[in-house]
């Protein structure tokens, strides 16, 4: 299978959407939050969203365990997966481009030695 195949064999993207929402309306449940114990209520949603879990552990993992989910970040990820489905952009390119672009926003290169040898 290769990576194409491995996008358009799952979900829509709309489909990602609603599920994920899903999943972050039931951790916000009365029921869920009055699960003491954090592993119990880890499992007990996973078991619940058991078949996106395993599709999407990435986008599960993210869906329940962070509070201010990321959505711009999410559409950003579906729309490069819409370009390698559409024949637009090969996964490898996108895959580029992305790291690029989370590279540029999340470190800090002003902090980086230029002049320092790097040992490899």
């Amino acid at each position: 299978m290769d990576n194409k195949d491995f996008l358009t064999d799952g979900l829509t993207n709309e489909e990602i959407i609603n599920e994920i929402k899903k999943i972050i309306e039931r951790k916000n449940n009365d029921e869920i939050k009055n699960i003491t114990d954090e592993m119990e209520r880890y499992e007990k949603i996973r078991n619940e969203f058991l078949k996106f879990a395993e599709r999407y552990p990435m986008l599960f993992e993210l869906a329940i365990r962070n509070e201010n989910f990321d959505w711009n970040s999410l559409n950003y990820m579906l729309n490069m997966r819409n370009k390698i489905i559409n024949n637009e952009m090969t996964s490898e390119n996108a895959t580029k481009i992305v790291g690029q672009e989370w590279f540029n926003k999340h470190i800090d290169t002003t902090k980086f030695d230029k002049n320092k040898k790097r040992k490899y």
